[in-house]
């Protein structure tokens, strides 16, 4: 007698969203970020946006862990065009503390695609490329002599306004100049257990720092993993995240409460 077939259901989250976390500290949502109903819900006028959007590369892991392909990551989705719509699109003015989606002259750090790409749809006043070095290198094509070890991030600051960027508004922003070059390992196979493409803490940590001081608030829209809460919680800020798949979802909230119990008993010594 043959063992029946797994059920393979695929649980899409409700409209709207579904708040499975909110503290002081941490809010996340298990939702589409694409949902209009879920953008509504994050606080105007936030700190930094820093997030690991899909690449449309179809990923999917034949070892470890047999992760399926991450939805959105089929390259149908124009993933520019909708962080655009949580840094506030063209048209949507600062009004101070009420200004819709990221402050004015604020800083975006995305993950996988180039500034050439991110400039217009984020309002970007100057962009640079940086560079993950995740001190190993991956499996990538295995007909190439070589391997890819690193990972392209976009840093740009957000400028509202069009006469402004075009003045050149945004182009002098870094609090401490750095390299653009960050060199954090990255999990490796047998590590890499919870996200195929989870980031490490300390490389989002680096991000956070420079971009923002205690207090802000830090948004990813796909969160994945949630490093980037983690590491905001960590670094005394706050954070707002949305993830798409439910399992992951609540993996985002298993990591930050345990970062926010960290940062109580760090807080009270």
């Amino acid at each position: 007698m043959t063992e029946p077939a797994a059920l393979d259901l695929h649980l899409a989250p409700p409209p709207g969203g579904q708040i499975l976390h909110h503290t002081d500290r941490a809010t996340i949502i298990w939702g589409d970020c694409r949902d209009p109903e879920v953008i509504a819900q994050v606080p105007p006028a936030y700190g930094l946006l820093c997030t690991d959007p899909p690449y449309g590369v179809a990923y999917e892991s034949g070892f470890g862990r047999n992760f399926t392909q991450i939805t959105g990551d089929d390259g149908t989705v124009d993933w520019p065009a909708v962080l655009a719509e949580w840094i506030g699109p063209e048209g949507t003015i600062s009004r101070g503390s009420k200004a819709r989606g990221l402050a004015n002259a604020r800083h975006v750090y995305v993950f996988g695609y180039t500034d050439e790409q991110l400039v217009e749809p984020l309002r970007l006043g100057a962009g640079i490329e940086l560079i993950w070095d995740k001190c190993m290198t991956g499996m990538g094509d295995l007909s190439l002599p070589w391997g890819p070890g690193h990972e392209r991030i976009t840093f740009g600051v957000h400028i509202k306004y069009r006469s402004n960027r075009d003045r050149g508004a945004g182009q002098l922003s870094a609090r401490l100049r750095k390299g653009s070059v960050l060199r954090y390992p990255r999990p490796n196979s047998s590590s890499a257990l919870r996200h195929p493409n989870e980031k490490p803490v300390p490389l989002v940590a680096d991000l956070i720092e420079s971009s923002t001081v205690r207090g802000d608030l830090v948004v990813d829209p796909c969160a994945g993993s949630g490093s980037t809460g983690v590491a905001a919680v960590l670094s005394g800020r706050h954070c707002f995240l949305v993830e798409y798949e439910r399992e992951f979802a609540e993996l985002c909230v298993e990591r930050v409460r345990a970062a926010e119990a960290l940062a109580e008993r760090i807080a009270a010594a």
